[in-house]
């Protein structure tokens, strides 16, 4: 599970969420996708929870539980934010927009380090260092 996880989750995650939202309006597949997105999208908190405590140093505990509570936090933060979007003019597929756009956070970061890893392998290829170079 945390190998499916690890190698497409994110795609997995994007694709299911804007099924529940294209889906929303009916019961039996919108309750099959989440369930789906639930199974996909915490199939990675094992590995997180791993590379804190790995990278925590001399105090595991505390990354672990921190790691928690911010697994913890974000359930609260969308919870109500869906409930905002529920209560305005998108109605019963308001939660599922809001679900969607946070799904889509991951991204941000992972293009802005791919992009910055290409470039790195792109100089290294033809020998410079863009450290020193103007």
């Amino acid at each position: 599970m945390s190998h499916l996880a690890d190698s497409r989750g994110s795609r997995d995650d994007h694709s299911l969420a804007a099924g529940v939202c294209l889906l929303s309006g009916f019961t039996a597949p919108t309750v099959v996708l989440v369930a789906l997105l639930g199974l996909f999208g915490l199939g990675a908190n094992p590995v997180l929870i791993s590379l804190a405590v790995r990278f925590s140093g001399q105090a595991p505990t505390l990354g672990s539980d921190l790691t928690d509570s911010a697994f913890d936090l974000g359930a609260a933060a969308g919870s109500w934010g869906a409930g905002l979007a529920l209560d305005s003019t998108l109605g019963a597929t308001g939660p599922a927009v809001v679900g969607t756009a946070i799904a889509a956070l991951p991204l941000i970061p992972t293009i802005t380090i791919a992009r910055a890893q290409r470039r790195r392998s792109a100089t290294a290829a033809i020998g410079g260092n863009t450290k020193y170079q103007r």
